[in-house]
């Protein structure tokens, strides 16, 4: 048993030739693999490697980790689609027992084995193992991996002329040579996929937050391992980035792998401008009509996940398994119970809905009081009763004069708001879940197109701050619950402007609405922008412009009943009676 994969002379080789001795051979269980799961996610993982021997020679690996948990998990379960333990399947069992034993005398007490192969002869191997060293067994079905197999020769033109033939894809692909000539491009050198490796994780961050999702190449240590594992696997060819090009432009993106035989379809994304054009399906296609053609491919593995897409083009399934193992029954228990809750919840998509939302608001809650604590927090729901029983709420709105100029400055510049510029924040300020929520509504926004979004942009290309404009006829005014009437045909209405945590107290709010409202102003608008009274930093931030105040809306509460009122110009308090700082 070792602490980590080591490097020996020898080690590489001899675990490489069990992975091609497994039933199924996969990239996943390649020593490569472990070695940059090791090298990536040494801060929440320790590695906890068996190596079984008989005489010098390697018969056995078993790449299991501890996890912060104190949990004994397969090495890569957090990055293979399959992971399994390695030997030949007729001394499996006895590996397999081995190995059991020792975490036994380890006094390991609980084991999750995920995303272990349904035809691996590991899991009669592990139940039988389970059994003699006392731990309790759940199974359950984890993922059924779509994957198209390929067949012999008259099956892989059959299946080739299936997938040319569809429709979807023919109108696709009519759209996208409009634009240029459309081909695929697969790259199997580390230098040659570099260049193209940041532009496809921005892309593949900002793809998740238009889904109101969040990437996992948000966090560091997951692109620490795509690019070390891409330089692993690039001498033996066995890394595959593709790309679907259009007219030299690339359309949609695949992280995948070429290993015995199989393509893998690990992890795509698509280009925001060709959203509309199904690209990463065309990707596909592209990928399984050249696997068609090479006979030294069998199968396009689809990978984990149910993505309608893939059914599109699966002729069969892989399932994979998630095993739980416990030293206390009432673990065990508990395991099992929570299994049947689920499968009773997912039975009703409403109840699951309902679950999965209150399961966000809770980890949401548990996240608000590790960052601010609990008394903080109870402060701030004691306000918001107080507000809701008595209140006043006053915005105040600010017209942009006519006769104002901003002076330029180097180092910043305001550009329109991207796809690229909102995966580009995501990965710089991805620790911060309030940065996260305006990321992904500025997503949704802006594949809507009913408002311009604006990045106000580091000379580094880093964005600190983003705003938004839109008409201000009819502009729903959340803070009030009532619908604006335009002063002036012309007006536009400057909202929900943000600056991450981290780039706040360098003057990036009141720099990037005056360049805009400048810029808006030379386009022949009628610049407005608007600040809730107790917003003191955000009223201060507008003061500090040339922005003019003109008047105010109020609503009034009592009792959890609210009204609204129109007000006169009123007076806005000064610096003297409002000393509070700006951000």
């Amino acid at each position: 048993m070792a602490d980590k994969v080591g490097d020996e002379p020898g080690l590489r080789q001899a675990w490489n030739q069990l992975a091609f001795g497994m039933e199924s051979p996969e990239i996943f269980y390649t020593y490569e693999w472990a070695m940059a799961v090791q090298h990536a996610y040494r801060m929440s993982l320790t590695p906890f490697i068996f190596l079984g021997y008989e005489h010098d020679a390697l018969v056995g690996v078993a790449a299991l980790a501890t996890k912060r948990n104190g949990n004994v998990v397969f090495l890569s379960a957090d990055t293979g689609d399959y992971c399994d333990f390695l030997s030949g399947s007729d001394r499996r069992q006895e590996f397999v027992s081995a190995v059991f034993s020792e975490l036994k005398e380890r006094k390991v007490e609980k084991i999750v084995l995920t995303n272990l192969p349904a035809d691996s002869a590991s899991v009669e191997a592990i139940s039988y193992a389970s059994n003699a060293a006392r731990y309790f067994l759940h199974v359950r079905l984890a993922y059924a991996c779509a994957r198209v197999v390929l067949g012999v020769p008259e099956q892989r033109a059959t299946l080739k002329q299936t997938v040319l033939a569809k429709k979807r894809l023919r109108r696709s692909m009519r759209e996208l040579q409009k634009r240029g000539c459309v081909k695929l491009q697969t790259e199997t050198n580390w230098e040659q996929i570099e260049p193209f490796f940041s532009t496809f994780r921005r892309a593949h961050v900002a793809r998740f937050l238009e889904a109101g999702k969040v990437s996992n190449l948000i966090r560091d240590e997951r692109r620490l391992f795509l690019e070390e594992l891409a330089r692993r696997l690039s001498p033996s060819g066995w890394i595959a980035f593709s790309r679907l090009l259009v007219g030299g432009t690339t359309a949609a993106w695949n992280y995948g792998f070429r290993f015995a035989g199989s393509w893998f379809w690990y992890q795509p994304t698509v280009n925001e401008i060709y959203w509309d054009f199904s690209p990463g399906y065309c990707l596909l296609s592209k990928i399984v009509e050249e696997a068609c053609d090479s006979p030294e491919f069998n199968v396009v593995d689809l990978g984990l996940g149910a993505e309608g897409y893939k059914e599109r083009f699966a002729t069969a399934n892989r399932e994979t398994l998630y095993c739980e193992l416990s030293k206390s029954l009432y673990r065990h228990g508990m395991a099992v119970l929570r299994y049947w809750s689920a499968s009773l919840a997912t039975s009703s998509p409403r109840l699951e809905r309902l679950i999965r939302s209150s399961i966000s608001r809770a980890i949401d809650l548990k996240e608000q009081v590790r960052l601010r604590g609990m008394g903080n927090l109870t402060l701030r729901l004691a306000r918001r009763i107080s507000h809701a029983l008595s209140s006043f709420d006053n915005v105040l709105f600010f017209e942009w004069p006519g006769s104002h100029s901003v002076p330029e400055v180097s180092s910043t510049r305001l550009c329109p708001l991207s796809a690229e510029i909102l995966g580009m924040a995501a990965i710089e300020y991805g620790g911060d879940a309030a940065s996260l929520r305006f990321l992904m509504r500025s997503a949704d926004r802006l594949q809507c197109g009913k408002a311009e979004g604006f990045a106000l942009v580091t000379a580094e290309g880093m964005p600190v701050h983003f705003c938004w404009v839109r008409g201000f006829e009819g502009f729903d005014m959340a803070e009030l619950r009532r619908t604006l009437r335009a002063p002036r045909e012309d007006a536009v209405m400057i909202f929900d402007c943000f600056t991450p945590e981290s780039a706040r107290g360098h003057g990036f709010f009141s720099e990037a609405i005056a360049r805009l409202a400048e810029r808006l102003h030379r386009q022949g608008k009628s610049v407005w922008i608007f600040g809730a009274e107790t917003n003191l930093s955000s009223v201060r931030g507008i003061q500090k412009t040339a922005f003019e105040y003109k008047f105010a809306l109020g609503r009034r509460t009592r009792f959890f009943i609210s009204r609204t009122q129109d007000s006169a110009v009123l007076p806005v308090r000064s610096e003297a009676e409002n000393p509070v700082s700006t951000s």
